[in-house]
């Protein structure tokens, strides 16, 4: 709607996690190289906590990315699943397209030990979960550090290497969820925290999208962005809806530039403050209080 009048290619501020528009922070650029010694190592797992928006699933794409340069080893990722430890299982054979009929978890187990042991070429398989705060039931983290029991053979006078490594990538409630299970959270290699961004990393961030979408990193004024800074708390799912709105608002204006004035309106209408409560309180009024 806006992309020819700010001489754009797409839009720069689309909620999708797609490499080409990731601006990588400090702590976003620890988190990525932290997951990926983990995946490399073939270590057991490791988990990825954050606010909602944060920039989660855009590390886990490029997880993925990365993933894909190397040699005998596969990525595998979907939200978690409703329906517990069977739910997981259902999930991780469709993944894995094995057409297994199961009545119980552990047959499914028991099928996927066999598959990892038989030598028959099973590859190195990065499991990631994204979503993972919604796994609350405890056979579902049983089932999840059974996995990781599981061990690749690589035939006589080799060591046996492990067949999955978990990526749980979730809201703050997964700290407490793995905390509450010592011997899974033993398993986790690194449990790294994505922060908020900054003021200086939200500058940068807006710039980086609009010259990844081809247009003029100049088009935000420095104040406006500083105010889409305070009023999306520095998550990026939020400052992409007040910089599209923005957008839209100043093409609809004919602004060459997103003014702090135009900056305000789309703050109001994305992030809109919370409604007055006119409900009548119990407290007399002067009219009825009356004489004193």
């Amino acid at each position: 709607m806006y992309l020819t009048h700010w001489n754009l290619r797409e839009q720069p501020f689309q909620n999708v996690a797609d490499a080409r528009f990731a601006y990588l922070s400090e702590q976003h650029q620890e988190g990525l190289a932290r997951l990926i010694y983990v995946v490399k190592s073939r270590k057991l797992g490791g988990a990825l906590i954050g606010a909602y928006g944060v920039g989660k699933s855009m590390i886990l794409e490029l997880l993925a990315r990365n993933d894909e340069t190397m040699a005998d080893t596969r990525f595998i990722q979907f939200d978690a699943p409703a329906g517990g430890a069977a739910g997981l299982a259902r999930q991780l054979l469709g993944a894995l397209k094995l057409d297994v009929r199961f009545t119980d978890v552990d047959g499914v187990l028991e099928t996927l030990r066999e598959l990892t042991a038989s030598k028959a070429g099973f590859p190195h398989t990065t499991l990631a979960i994204d979503e993972a705060q919604m796994i609350r039931e405890t056979d579902s983290l049983d089932f999840l550090h059974r996995l990781t029991n599981f061990r690749i053979s690589k035939g006589a006078g080799q060591p046996d290497s492990p067949a999955f490594t978990l990526i749980l990538a979730g809201h703050t409630e997964l700290e407490q969820l793995v905390a509450g299970k010592a011997a899974f959270r033993q398993r986790l290699t690194t449990v790294w925290h994505l922060e908020p961004l900054n003021e200086r990393q939200t500058l940068e961030y807006v710039e980086y999208r609009m010259r990844a979408a081809g247009g003029d990193i100049w088009v935000f004024e420095e104040h406006a962005i500083s105010d889409a800074s305070a009023a999306s708390g520095g998550i990026p799912r939020v400052l992409n809806n007040i910089c599209d709105v923005a957008l839209m608002l100043g093409f609809a204006l004919n602004s060459t530039r997103i003014t702090r004035k135009i900056m305000q309106q789309a703050i109001q209408e994305v992030c809109p403050p919370p409604p007055v409560n006119n409900q009548p309180t119990n407290e007399p009024t002067a009219q009825d209080a009356g004489p004193v």
